[in-house]
């Protein structure tokens, strides 16, 4: 989503704000689920459903968000074992052996 959907943004006003909408819902839908996350974990301790609540929720804000794209990118880096197998969900490729 970070992408402006393959630069349809740039080319004309009408995509422009169907993202705009899209990246309002991803983000309104997300901290949503982090919101409803927390009482969730706190009902159900033993079946862990508030996590995975909470991940989706932050992945949909981080897909929506140039900013918080960034900050995400910017910590999951300093983990070298943990970016090399998350990388391809940011939008990062693998570079060719050189």
């Amino acid at each position: 989503m970070n992408e402006s959907l393959n630069g349809w943004a740039q080319r004309n006003a009408f995509g422009a704000v169907v993202v705009l909408v899209i990246r309002g819902i991803c983000i309104a839908v997300g901290l949503a689920l982090m919101v409803l996350a927390v009482p969730v974990a706190l009902l159900t301790p033993i079946i862990p459903i508030g996590l995975p609540m909470g991940f989706l929720g932050v992945i949909l804000v981080a897909a929506a968000s140039k900013t918080l794209h960034g900050y995400i990118t910017g910590f999951l880096r300093q983990f070298p074992w943990l970016w090399t197998r998350v990388r391809g969900a940011f939008g990062e490729r693998d570079h060719p052996a050189e």
